[in-house]
């Protein structure tokens, strides 16, 4: 189109309003006086002073009555009968500003500069957003069905990272939001922007990303996810996690949006389950430990409740307006599947037990009926294998060797490389066995068994109480049991002591029991056998010891298992 065509144009269009102007109709400023002016007759004036076609004019009148008519300057009822009236003075004024800068090529209602987004400090914004704010709140307000159109459309892609029960969020990066109660915390993850989408071609990118053809633009949520679990914990795809859809939220409508991006939104989230690999799972505790002031774990309570215990505030809405009850969100929440799964390869805790030392062999098999392992394994070897297990026991460790780490379930990290081959072949000896020494790329070793089949060497505990409380006939006896620090290839494992208080008569029975044997038709020593076991065979803090009874039947006899001691 030529330059002097569109000035044409452009005059006419003008024109036409101005017309329009002076064949408004009017209200009275003090008495209230007014009359109207039917549509038709500003349609034929049109037509007749501009001299241009009826449609023309027709469109022209329309479109600017649509205009003034969501400016609600018109009197409804007059409307209606296909005429303008205005309903006060103050709206004539409205009606009159917005024409005479539309018919006016050098009014505006802002500065030139007013929209531009480029390098302003919050006040621009904040103008910018108070604007949209007004324009939109009262759209949406005096909207006559109550469903107002929106004008905004974000895509967003959540991952649920589900460990212990506990789920984890990140601290939102606009802390200076105008809705200080929305909540600062939300689940990793974020919206879909046009870098996520295989569109280059911009005329068919913001478009498609700015509509709500969800099924179009959904595929793309992939690579959101993906992009914002790297951007915001660091975790990469198919080396640290997989995923998998888990709910896909209904439409979420709300009048928001960060800083001036402010409008009736509709949101389209979609959920996604996340699977760690083992890597992965290591990786993402580190990352919170060295994160800690954006990365929290929340548990499913808190979730329920939108905030912690200590005050932060988690803002899923859309999660909570997706379901009709809180009580169902928190159920399926229990129910997903923690994103990562510890497995051992023997899982058999049924009365099995696995009995280390470091100058025996191993003994394997059901409680009571244990036998050698036909393993021989060397002095050192010996002790490798007692590492692993007492880590794998969740023993404390006061000292570990250069290039060792332990790191959770079992795992122990490795990267002296003399040390690595070492449990390289001290695996190769396990791998026809049930009980396996994982490895992971030659660094990541674990002796893959249940912790609860694992016990230790009996003479490695010792059982103490001294004389003076035995003569004392009192109702609780005061006992402890220590297991002795062990000294591995890999570091020494601390001493561990636990103190209890036994009955009177147990603590005696035990006393006699070390002292002189009994067989195990004994009806005293049985007595004392069963009430040791009652005693013991629950009790947490025996059974973090290691030891796997105090007494047990050997050739027919009750034998004390630990060390005795009396002070």
């Amino acid at each position: 189109m030529s330059t002097i065509k569109q000035e044409i144009e452009k005059n006419n269009i003008t024109a036409q309003i101005k017309n329009i102007i002076a064949h408004l109709p009017r209200y009275a400023e003090e008495e209230g006086a007014f009359y109207s002016v039917p549509r038709e007759l500003l349609i034929n004036t049109l037509c007749t002073q501009q001299g241009i076609d009826y449609i023309v004019a027709e469109n022209t009148v329309g479109l600017l009555e649509n205009l003034l008519n969501s400016l609600a300057v018109f009197n409804a009822e007059y409307l209606a009968k296909g005429e303008w009236c205005f309903i006060s003075f103050p709206a004539q004024l409205m009606a009159m500003s917005v024409l005479t800068a539309m018919s006016d090529n050098e009014s505006r209602f802002f500065e030139a500069n007013f929209w531009n987004t480029q390098g302003i400090d919050r006040t621009k914004k904040d103008q910018q957003r108070d604007v949209l704010h007004m324009i939109e709140s009262n759209r949406v307000m005096y909207h006559t069905s109550a469903n107002a159109q929106p004008i905004r459309y974000i895509y967003v892609a959540w991952s649920i990272i589900k460990l212990d029960n506990l789920i984890l969020f990140h601290q939102r990066e606009d802390k200076k939001r105008h809705d200080k109660k929305s909540g600062d915390y939300v689940l990793i993850g974020g919206r879909l922007n046009q870098t996520d989408m295989d569109l280059a071609d911009k005329k068919q990118c913001l478009p498609l990303l700015q509509s709500n053809q969800v099924d179009a633009i959904k595929p793309a949520l992939f690579k959101t996810l993906q992009r914002e679990l790297f951007e915001e914990a660091g975790l990469i795809y198919e080396t640290h996690y997989n995923f998998s859809c888990w709910r896909e939220l209904k439409p979420y409508k709300q009048l928001e949006g960060s800083a001036p991006n402010h409008a009736l939104t509709e949101y389209y989230l979609s959920l996604f389950q996340i699977n760690l690999t083992l890597e992965g799972y290591f990786f993402l505790i580190q990352q919170v430990k060295n994160n800690d002031r954006f990365l929290f774990w929340f548990s499913v309570d808190e979730v329920i409740k939108k905030q912690s215990n200590d005050g932060k505030l988690l803002y899923i809405n859309a999660l909570l307006a997706d379901y009709d009850n809180t009580a169902d969100l928190k159920a399926d929440l229990l129910a997903l599947p923690e994103s990562f799964i510890n497995r051992y390869y023997f899982e058999n805790r049924d009365k099995y037990t696995i009995k280390l030392s470091q100058n025996k062999p191993l003994y394997v098999g059901s409680s009571g009926k244990e036998k050698p392992l036909a393993i021989v394994l060397t002095e050192r070897q010996a002790g490798l294998l007692l590492a692993l297990a007492a880590h794998n026991r969740g023993f404390k460790f006061s000292s570990l060797v250069d290039g060792v780490c332990l790191q959770p379930f079992a795992w122990v990290e490795v990267n002296d490389l003399s040390l690595q081959n070492e449990l390289i072949a001290l695996a190769s000896l396990f791998k026809n066995t049930e009980f396996i020494i994982e490895n992971k790329q030659d660094y990541l070793f674990r002796f893959s068994v249940h912790p609860e089949t694992l016990f230790f060497d009996d003479e490695l505990f010792t059982y103490s109480v001294r004389q003076k409380d035995l003569d004392s006939i009192k109702t609780k006896t005061p006992i402890n049991l220590m297991r002795a620090a062990i000294s591995t290839p890999m570091g020494v494992c601390a001493s561990k002591t636990e103190d209890f208080l036994l009955s009177f008569d147990l603590a005696m029975g035990l006393h006699e029991l070390s002292q002189t044997s009994y067989t195990a038709t004994h009806e005293e020593a049985k007595k004392t056998k069963d009430n040791c076991r009652k005693f013991f065979d629950k009790n947490e803090s025996f059974l973090a010891l290691g030891l796997k009874n105090l007494l047990r039947e050997e050739a027919g006899m009750i034998k004390f298992c630990a060390v005795y001691s009396l002070a």
